[in-house]
């Protein structure tokens, strides 16, 4: 494993194996197929990685802001520190995917399938998570969800324990199953029409 630093070169020349710190990342010419690559620190010229595959891939204090990720897949990758605001994920597919300590306001993860992923200290204000698949268990780990919208997903393998839920959008037939404390119990028995008194 070799680690490049400080250098410009397309997407194109990523290598296997390699990390890659401090990089400006041009454009890709082909299809892009990423594996085992960790990015550090590094700018990405690209925004549309629509139909892309990132397999094994660690990226920290990256940037990609307004991106452009539908249906693409992402198997064991890690985000951390990194900005996500306005990244577009429709009808991607996550796997084993972490998020953390990242900021992902505006984000769009519509009609995406998620397995086993993972927000942690991470900021998803207005995010939107609708018509969403779960096939193993999604959690939200001290997350920022205020205003996220969840219509039209099933929220039984989704776990909100530990996270602000305030003004969250959701179907009220799909929350069964849903981990919630009791403080965010009001706030979704309120959604519901429910009239809560002392």
């Amino acid at each position: 494993m070799a680690t490049i630093t400080g250098k410009t070169l397309s997407l194109d020349a990523i290598t296997a194996g390699n990390q890659y710190v401090n990089c400006e990342l041009t454009y890709s010419n082909q299809d892009i197929r990423v594996e085992a690559v960790g990015f550090e620190k590094c700018t990405f010229q690209q925004t549309d990685f629509k139909n892309s595959e990132w397999l094994d891939c660690a990226f920290r204090g990256s940037q990609f802001l307004n991106c452009q990720f539908q249906e693409s897949y992402l198997y064991r990758c890690t985000f951390t520190g990194c900005q996500l605001l306005g990244s577009d994920f429709t009808a991607a597919r996550l796997k084993d995917v972490t998020v953390a300590d990242s900021q992902a306001d505006y984000a769009n993860f519509a009609e995406a399938v998620l397995t086993g992923v993972t927000f942690t200290d991470t900021r998803l204000r207005e995010a939107s998570f609708q018509m969403m698949t779960v096939k193993r268990q999604l959690v939200f780990n001290r997350c920022e969800l205020m205003r996220a919208d969840f219509t039209e997903s099933p929220l039984k393998l989704v776990d909100l324990r530990t996270s602000n839920i305030e003004a969250i959008v959701f179907t009220p037939g799909l929350v069964r199953g849903c981990k919630i404390d009791p403080l965010q119990a009001v706030t979704f028995a309120a959604a519901l029409g429910l009239d809560i008194q002392d």
